[in-house]
């Protein structure tokens, strides 16, 4: 008899049509959700163990399609910002992950340049750093605060000579103004 009143073990096939019997059917269809949503968190992992595994063949070969700028310009803080905008336009064309920027981009720092990273790299290893840290690094070492400086003064007393047209002159004062963003929004508001 006490066998009788027992409540019966929930099977999932088990459905009746009694108002009074709890349902412990879970449905094939809430079954195949939860099988679907598990295959769906599978692949994504497989996905990023592929990301972190291709970087070296593929992403590196869609960067040189490219044509990515080599820098090795020394102490030239005009081409190292130059060459910091190209790489991060070839990043977003290409949607590379964070993690594989600076892998991509060490490969295109030549000559004093590549010598400043080996000698940053023990501090900052590349498997470790993010394209924000070593953009930093990077500005650190190319727009001292003295190099501004002379940026601004060169910007403050940039004048027009007889041989150098008005598009030079607006190039030029477009380059060092850069360097003088309070006086360029001034410029700006002028203009408007």
């Amino acid at each position: 008899m006490e066998d009788d009143r027992r409540a019966p073990s929930p099977d999932p096939n088990y459905h009746s049509d009694s108002p009074d019997t709890p349902c412990f059917v879970a449905g094939n269809t809430d079954l195949a959700g939860v099988y679907q949503l598990m295959m769906q968190l599978l692949q994504q992992q497989q996905q990023m163990q592929l990301a972190t595994i291709q970087p070296a063949n593929s992403y590196y070969e869609n960067l040189r399609r490219l044509n990515p700028p080599v820098f090795d310009e020394g102490s030239d803080p005009i081409a190292a910002e130059t060459w910091v905008r190209k790489m991060e336009k070839m990043f977003q064309a290409l949607q590379f992950f964070e993690e594989t920027k600076v892998r991509l981009a060490i490969p295109q720092l030549k000559g004093s340049a590549e010598f400043w990273w080996t000698t940053m790299e023990p501090a900052y290893p590349t498997s470790r750093i993010t394209w924000m840290d070593f953009t930093r690094l990077f500005y650190t070492q190319y727009f001292s605060d003295l190099v501004n400086q002379m940026k601004q003064d060169e910007f403050l007393a940039l004048t027009q000579p007889d041989q150098m047209s008005i598009l030079e002159y607006a190039n030029k004062f477009n380059e060092l103004g850069r360097f003088c963003p309070q006086f360029m929004d001034n410029e700006r508001s002028k203009g408007s």
